[in-house]
């Protein structure tokens, strides 16, 4: 299968894929990832936290399809970048699985009990659990981007505290704001009522921070993290990139402000969207980049699988992704009304 392509091609073309599965995972999962983190501020009574779980209910399970194609991908694409990611960052992933677990658990048994302590627990673990995914993996890949303390013969001279450094910390703040933003917006579009309301003022004062903290975020990448213009230097085009994130940030201000809710919505997402592919764009032809000396970090060909199994899940990658695809379009489709405050709807 796929005879006619080399490993060094097949390698390529997964850490393509391997982009753009990291980039539709943000895209999809940041509404859900806003919505528990709004919940315990905009909903003040069982029908509007309701409403808030209803909104996301029937998508959320879907989007973490995109986490697991990630991951998955990460480990049968590239084995060695797995097992030294997970030797290397092996707290902060676990910080990643807990937030998980507590917000899968308290989306799905919010008001399985009517006791009114458990519901509330329920909806602090909900916005727990998001804000540790998106800080979590904001914080990663800015670190990512950065390049990790990788000496020579592969060895990690990283510190915990080291990982938060100033980059990462604005890099993390941002994933949490674009999820945040794209919370609200989804509130503001799948529900109604108080709740709706309250959720559009938070999206109209979020979106005025987006595009200051990118534009930090982005000038800070080009500037301060050294290697990071290396690519973009060899191809100019790739600029682009940030261009689209920040434009696409102002859009999402200024259809907040005309209170044209999709369209801030949709634009909202394409700058996540754009801001994570600048940062993936520059550490090309490395899965994990190393801030010592580039010829420490582990670049695709040397983290790749086999010919074969490189060949194999291209092909269930070219049968099954469109499958997930349609089918996600499908549920968005099936669940496309708007939940009111008088519906008591659970899923």
């Amino acid at each position: 299968m796929f005879d006619f392509l080399t490993h060094d091609m097949l390698a390529v073309i997964w850490f393509f894929l391997w982009c753009v599965i990291w980039g539709v995972y943000f895209v999809v999962d940041s509404f859900s990832l806003g919505a528990g983190l709004l919940a315990p501020f905009i909903a003040t009574d069982k029908v509007q936290r309701m409403q808030v779980q209803s909104s996301v209910g029937p998508f959320w399970g879907g989007n973490e399809v995109w986490l697991i194609l990630a991951a998955g991908g990460t480990f049968a694409a590239f084995p060695l970048a797995f097992s030294k990611m997970f030797t290397f960052l092996y707290l902060p992933m676990m910080l990643l699985l807990i937030g998980l677990i507590a917000r899968g658990i308290s989306v799905e048994y919010l008001h399985k009990d009517e006791n009114p302590g458990i519901q509330k627990a329920f909806m602090w673990g909900w916005f727990a659990g998001s804000l540790l995914i998106s800080l979590v993996l904001g914080v990663a890949f800015a670190n990512f981007f950065k390049g990790l303390e990788i000496a020579s013969g592969g060895i990690y001279e990283g510190t915990l505290p080291g990982l938060f450094s100033p980059y990462a910390l604005i890099g993390g703040v941002l994933f949490v704001l674009l999820s945040v933003t794209s919370g609200a917006l989804w509130i503001n579009i799948k529900t109604e009522g108080s709740v709706a309301a309250k959720a559009g003022g938070m999206a109209k004062k979020s979106t005025l921070i987006v595009p200051v903290l990118a534009l930090v975020y982005l000038a800070y990448s080009f500037v301060g993290i050294e290697g990071f213009t290396t690519n973009y230097s060899a191809m100019p085009a790739l600029y682009l990139l940030p261009v689209l994130a920040v434009m696409a940030a102002v859009l999402a201000l200024f259809f907040a402000k005309q209170e044209k809710v999709f369209p801030a919505f949709f634009s909202n997402l394409l700058a996540f969207l754009f801001v994570v592919q600048t940062g993936l764009a520059s550490i090309y032809p490395y899965m994990l980049k190393s801030s010592v000396s580039p010829e420490y970090g582990i670049d695709i060909f040397e983290a790749a699988s086999s010919h074969m199994t490189l060949s194999v899940m291209l092909g269930g990658a070219l049968v099954f992704v469109p499958v997930v695809i349609v089918y996600q379009l499908w549920a968005y489709t099936l669940f496309r009304e708007k939940i009111k405050e008088i519906e008591q709807v659970e899923y």
